[in-house]
């Protein structure tokens, strides 16, 4: 049976549900997307859960609306998709059926009375200026705002290499240096150093998934890691502190 979608940009059967993110885009037939290549087998893995569900998703920079029309596609019906862009004829360009916030990422207020509104975000992209500063500012403002269990992704992190955008190799206010930074907040429970202490980030974060040219992060709430044991029917649990003690009496022995 056929069933035509809210967009109305293309008509799909009812095995669509089970597309993947790949073939929703290279069955699309409307407005202009670009996208790096394997960005679509990246996301597959972290964007599976969410089909055909009523997530909620927020794409920061939508340019000709093209995307706004692939995640509906790849989502279904039930998915409420917005976007941003700070240039007002974009919401001319977007589908109908997205909600469209027109500002700049890097007005803060802007960017925090949009997260606010309604129920936290599931999926949050940022695909906008791609600038250093904007990146960071974004991130920082917008990651606390996702939903428990939600997804960020940081989109075309390798202009955190191009100059043109304010990257370098090995500069120390890149996107991907400030993320190496979060490497080490995601381990902060595991730290030996006194002054090294859990942030909010280590608590909210489960995971940071790098790929090539753009990072996932994924929230959930994290409580302290105990190392467990199993012999037989007994079950033992056994304190960070306590290893780091137990660690430093095998190094001395």
């Amino acid at each position: 049976m056929l069933s035509q979608y809210p967009n109305g940009s293309k008509i799909r059967s009812e095995n669509s549900i089970f597309m993947t993110l790949r073939q929703a885009f290279e069955q699309h037939r409307g407005r202009f997307i670009g996208k790096i290549d394997h960005f679509f087998d990246d996301y597959e893995p972290h964007f599976a859960r969410y089909r055909n569900t009523p997530v909620r998703l927020l794409e920061i920079g939508i340019d000709k609306g093209g995307s706004l029309e692939l995640w509906r596609n790849y989502f279904g019906p039930d998915a409420e998709i917005h976007g941003i862009d700070i240039n007002p004829k974009a919401a001319n360009h977007a589908p109908p059926d997205a909600v469209i916030h027109i500002g700049s990422q890097d007005d803060k207020q802007f960017m925090s009375k949009v997260v606010s509104q309604g129920r936290p975000f599931d999926i949050v992209i940022d695909d906008a200026s791609h600038l250093m500063a904007h990146q960071i500012e974004t991130f920082n403002t917008v990651y606390p705002a996702v939903s428990d269990n939600g997804l960020y992704i940081c989109e075309d992190a390798f202009t955190s290499y191009w100059k043109e955008y304010g990257g370098q190799l090995g500069g120390e206010d890149t996107f991907l240096e400030f993320t190496k930074g979060l490497i080490d907040d995601l381990h902060a429970y595991w730290a030996s150093d006194a002054d090294f202490e859990p942030t909010e980030f280590t608590t909210m974060t489960q995971s940071i998934c790098i790929y090539s040219g753009t990072v996932v992060f994924q929230r959930k709430k994290v409580d302290r890691p105990v190392y467990v044991t199993r012999h037989n029917d007994i079950r033992r649990e056994i304190s960070i502190e306590d290893l780091k003690i137990a660690a430093g009496r095998n190094n001395k022995a």
